[in-house]
């Protein structure tokens, strides 16, 4: 396993002799050293401590990727030096010179960054194949949907547990400059209004390389950066510190569309906040022209670098020079977008025999109120939902059978099928917690990436939703998806922009069907209680 220094031996000592050099005299002996061991891993520390208070805080400091603290730090063991016993250190007397000194942790699955504390792969294995820093830029005219975009890509990311920022420039002039600035600022020709401007983007790029170097994954750049001179200083600045980028560029010869979004998201931005609508839309417009005076679009003169052109919200899409895994799946992703709003149902299957008996998992039937629920069901959906809905179930028989009443087409997907409990299938909580108290600790200590034993962890059922995920982001007609819990708190946690860590506790009631409505900027929820 990877350490510091040389092997422990089997006594759970670290061999003295193999911290010295040959010919080393233990007059000029280093200083003693204790280690700390988390897992398969152990760091060697000085050992200069004078509790243990001082021990268990520099044991988390060791291992700060473990994200624990003195509190919740589990009780730390040592082997006793004479009968080689291992116990819990309650005593500070019983430390001693290049003794190992272990937490003992749960094994939380693949997922668990305590696993593998001396590698930098996070986001479920999705950033282990980046090799480094990524940004997004983005490129376009006001009004293209850049913001949206810019968002859409954070929160896919993020819900694939990659660690993602979006530093907007428009909000760094809000806070430093003011929100009011009508459309002379940003004249081309107005050399005050396009220094402040530069000094935002700069301060902008600033803090998001200064993040990406103190850890972060992946950082979006939002801006409009639509010369090349502005494109080729944010690719001298990333380049320098050796970031990869992407150019996201969103164009638009839609004038429709264009206006749509100008009074749809324009008319609510701070802005034009207090100003009659006519007047900020008319202002709006006359910036645009300021803009479109100075616009480069991506082209041949910067075939080199990396981008994509999303033209006319996706109906076409020029990919150039796209390198390495994230990229490429960011690509994918941004091929299956478009801004027509259309509604997504979610309800949970009825009660199931299994449900009645708080038993987890196996593919049991519905009962009596399960049945009444999926009746209700199939009227109201007769009675509220268009004719051109499609339904998803999963492959099980209690979610098929809660859509067996509706009388719509539809697609039975196992990957909706819900989280495998793998040995624990067919137990209650109160038999794992008498069984197998390490797996029930195990969950309770982080029921994200906990995975049951021959089973499924949430990190793992995220994965499998992906393909699911980009058809509903593609599907231009309404779906309603009749599924499991897991499974709906994980695409519910996607589309409310909800933190990963929070999805295990998602509230999702039986019997009751809930309405989600995407929009540019975020997305509506309703609720239909059909059954109590």
């Amino acid at each position: 396993f990877p350490m510091d220094v040389a092997a422990a031996d089997s006594d759970g000592e670290v061999d003295q002799s193999l911290l010295d050099s040959p010919g080393t005299t233990h007059a000029k002996r280093a200083p003693l050293v204790i280690f700390f061991k988390l897992r398969d891993t152990i760091k060697k520390v000085p050992f200069d401590f004078e509790d243990l208070k001082e021990v268990r805080k520099t044991f988390c400091e060791k291992f700060s990727q473990s994200k624990f603290d003195v509190d919740t730090l589990p009780p730390l063991y040592i082997k006793d030096k004479g009968s080689k016993i291992q116990h819990e250190l309650e005593d500070f007397k019983d430390v001693y010179p290049y003794c190992i000194i272990e937490a003992r942790v749960p094994n939380l699955g693949e997922g668990d960054t305590t696993n593998d504390l001396d590698r930098n792969e996070v986001g479920f294995g999705y950033y282990a194949f980046q090799r480094r820093k990524l940004a997004f830029i983005t490129v376009g005219l006001p009004a293209r949907g850049k913001s949206y975009i810019s968002r859409k890509i954070a929160r896919y990311l993020k819900w694939v547990g990659v660690n993602t920022v979006v530093f907007n420039v428009g909000n760094y002039r809000r806070e430093r400059i003011g929100a009011s600035q009508t459309h002379d600022f940003f004249d081309p020709s107005n050399e005050m209004g396009n220094r402040a401007r530069l000094h935002m983007a700069i301060a902008a790029l600033d803090d998001m390389l200064n993040w990406l170097n103190k850890g972060g994954n992946v950082a979006i750049y939002d801006a409009t950066n639509t010369t090349r001179e502005r494109r080729a200083m944010l690719e001298k600045r990333c380049n320098r510190e050796n970031v990869q980028i992407v150019f996201v560029e969103s164009i638009c010869n839609d004038p429709a569309i264009v206006e749509r979004n100008v009074k749809e998201t324009k008319l609510s931005s701070p802005d034009y906040k207090g100003l009659a609508a006519d007047s900020a839309v008319e202002d709006f417009r006359r910036r645009i022209k300021e803009y479109e005076k100075v616009y480069q679009p991506l082209g041949e003169q910067e075939a080199d670098i990396s981008y994509v052109k999303l033209i006319d919200v996706g109906k076409q899409i020029i990919i150039n020079n796209i390198e390495s895994y994230l990229p490429s799946r960011v690509v994918h992703f941004l091929m299956n977008l478009h801004v027509h709003p259309r509604p997504i149902w979610m309800t949970r299957h009825g009660q199931s025999e299994y449900n009645s008996q708080d038993l987890l998992g196996r593919d049991s039937g519905l009962t009596a109120k399960g049945d009444e629920y999926a009746h209700e069901l199939g009227d109201w959906v007769l009675t509220h939902l268009p004719d051109n809905l499609t339904v998803w179930t999963s492959s099980l028989e209690r979610s098929i059978q809660t859509a067996q009443y509706i009388n719509h087409p539809k697609v039975k997907l196992r990957n909706l099928d819900e989280i495998d409990a793998g040995i624990c299938d067919g137990m209650t909580y109160v038999q794992i917690a008498e069984k197998m108290p390490a797996e029930f600790e195990a969950r309770a200590a982080n029921k994200l990436k906990y995975r049951y034993p021959h089973g499924e962890s949430y990190v793992d059922v995220i994965q499998r939703l992906e393909p699911v995920l980009f058809e509903l982001e593609r599907q231009r007609t309404p779906i309603l998806i009749v599924a499991h819990q897991a499974i709906l708190r994980c695409l519910y946690a996607y589309f409310l922009d909800i933190d990963l860590t929070e999805i295990p506790y998602v509230p999702f009631q039986m019997h009751t069907v809930y309405e989600l409505t995407p929009r540019a900027y975020g997305c509506e929820v309703k609720t239909y209680q059909l059954l109590k």
